[in-house]
């Protein structure tokens, strides 16, 4: 066979809205040793308002990377596909390297792995050291220059491959939906004879800037991953969930080690590995907590694809918004749009998956205890009571008859689990320990006489008060909150907190305040705490 020349390779580069950065992988493109090859960036929605980008283009409904790649493999007539990623900056020599490497192996089953280390600009952060040192998102450690990298490292952010082999492979598994795709097709590609060599010359400067709200919010994709991964392969082993639990049950490693591990010279072996263990330890027991709730929370989606079976839509689940925007525009009401979508069951399990309503549950279980009774008011799917049956609480559910409860009710005898789920429309019980509900103020009528509503129903109210948000288009009700704020304060506040800059948590008694002066209290503590955590938190940035 004859030599591959660069006319015989194409880039396939999937985006979504990091115009500025992409505009820099381009760039470096443009500027690589060789000629000749092709560029094709792959748009991942059609939501986007998308620049002159300079090269060839698709476009497609959103899907996720995997299914942008997919469209790209599908576009091109090259003998080699290299997938990249959008904040991927390559090196000079980089589109040359990942020939040579195919020069040396042209059997249809090789590929070739590049390196990614961060670029300049962004490689002081600490937490960008940690993911390195720690093998958390890249694992390039042992490895030389053409060593077998093995199908576990199929990184598809800087790798190429013989496309006739990877579409026979069956491409990648666009049913991920950010995450673990690339072990996913990495696998079914080993399997199929897959010969990963390590060609550390294929250089990428990956410039991303991750803090650890971000760090957060990339681990909860990778717990819906790592769950997908879990029930696809029943020889995989969740290896985060490993890393989580670990962190949890061993002994609290100090703050300290975070902040002294990179001084510690690689030359001392000895030590430095002491200070490694002991800070990854340190960073994984202040993750795994959310994380392991992410990996709870990510079995709403196979749930949800077991209830819908032939009529589960991943367009929809991509595009739910948009979905639950035209339904909403066709109902006459938001009332009616409520009580008959089944839209709202994507809508519904993506806020499940998002964990954002993590630290309510975590403020009620500080209020009462495991045992007590607790009615979830509202309920829509009944996420956060079915989490909260789980940590030992007696929970009932309260809501319309509509397509949310339908569904609750097959998830409750799905798990075996004997709860009532009242119809608000009729009487609901009363004496529970507490009434909660999340979310749902913003879309009452008259949010006082909703409260009063729920103050008869138990000992304890606990709500949120969720404010506007720039470019909200669901037809919530503007609300009050300082006047609402207010009446809390007057019926007893115990408990108040700021979450995401506009939600406010509040746990209240329906009785007359007995100390007013100690709800004010309470609800300037709220802020400072945050502020706190806050402050402690850019100590580790």
């Amino acid at each position: 066979m004859n030599e591959f020349s660069a006319a015989d390779l194409s880039v396939i580069i999937p985006t979504r809205n990091r115009w500025p950065i992409l505009a820099k992988t381009l760039a470096a493109l443009r500027d690589q040793t060789v000629k000749g090859f092709d560029v094709l960036v792959v748009v991942d929605g059609t939501d986007q308002q998308v620049p002159d980008l300079g090269c060839r283009m698709l476009c497609q409904e959103h899907g996720g990377p995997g299914a942008a790649r997919n469209t790209g493999a599908a576009a091109i007539s090259t003998p080699l596909v290299l997938f990249l990623g959008d904040d991927m900056v390559p090196s000079r020599p980089f589109i040359d390297a990942h020939l040579r490497g195919h020069n040396r192996n042209t059997a249809l089953g090789a590929g070739v792995l590049g390196h990614v280390v961060w670029h300049p600009d962004v490689a002081a952060s600490r937490i960008h050291r940690w993911l390195d040192w720690s093998a958390t998102q890249f694992n390039y450690q042992g490895l030389s220059a053409g060593d077998d990298a093995h199908w576990t490292r199929f990184y598809s952010c800087n790798v190429s491959l013989k496309r006739e082999f990877f579409i026979e492979a069956g491409v990648f598994d666009a049913d991920f939906v950010y995450y673990y795709e690339d072990l996913d097709c990495g696998f079914r590609l080993g399997e199929r004879g897959l010969h990963l060599r390590y060609e550390p010359e294929a250089l990428a400067y990956h410039q991303h800037s991750y803090d650890w709200a971000r760090i957060v919010h990339r681990f909860d994709g990778v717990a819906l991953g790592e769950r997908m991964m879990a029930a696809k392969h029943s020889w995989f082993s969740p290896f985060f969930v490993g890393r989580a639990k670990a962190a949890l049950t061993r002994r609290r490693a100090s703050p300290v080690w975070p902040l002294i591990v990179d001084r510690v010279p690689t030359s001392r072996r000895r030590i430095r590995a002491i200070a490694e263990k002991r800070a990854n330890r340190w960073y994984y027991r202040r993750l795994a907590p959310r994380y392991l709730a992410a990996y709870e929370a990510a079995g709403e989606l196979t749930e949800l694809q077991e209830y819908l079976g032939d009529r589960f839509d991943q367009r929809k689940l991509w595009n739910y918004q948009d979905e639950v925007e035209r339904e909403e525009a066709a109902a006459p009401d938001e009332r009616t749009f409520y009580r008959t979508s089944e839209a709202y069951l994507y809508d519904l399990t993506v806020f499940a998956l998002s964990c954002t309503k993590l630290p309510y549950h975590s403020d009620l279980e500080q209020l009462v205890a495991p045992g007590a009774r607790l009615l979830d008011y509202g309920c829509g799917i009944g996420s956060d009571g079915l989490r909260l049956i789980g940590h030992g609480y007696q929970v009932e559910f309260a809501d319309f008859d509509n397509p949310s409860t339908r569904y609750l009710r097959w998830r409750l005898k799905r798990r075996d689990i004997k709860a009532t789920v009242h119809n608000v429309e009729r009487e609901v019980p009363s004496e529970f320990d507490v009434v909660y509900c999340f979310d749902v103020v913003e879309h009452v009528d008259d949010p006082f006489e909703f409260l009063a509503k729920l103050e008869q129903l138990a000992r304890l109210v606990v709500v949120n008060f969720v404010g506007p948000a720039p470019g909200d288009t669901h037809l919530h009700k503007p609300l009050d909150v300082s006047a609402l704020l207010d009446y809390v304060e007057r019926r007893e506040l115990v408990h108040y907190r700021l979450y995401h800059g506009r939600s406010h948590l509040v746990a209240y008694r329906g009785s007359p305040a007995t100390s007013p002066a100690g709800s004010r209290l309470e609800r300037r503590l709220g802020p400072l705490r945050g502020k706190l955590e806050a402050r402690v938190s850019a100590l580790y940035p």
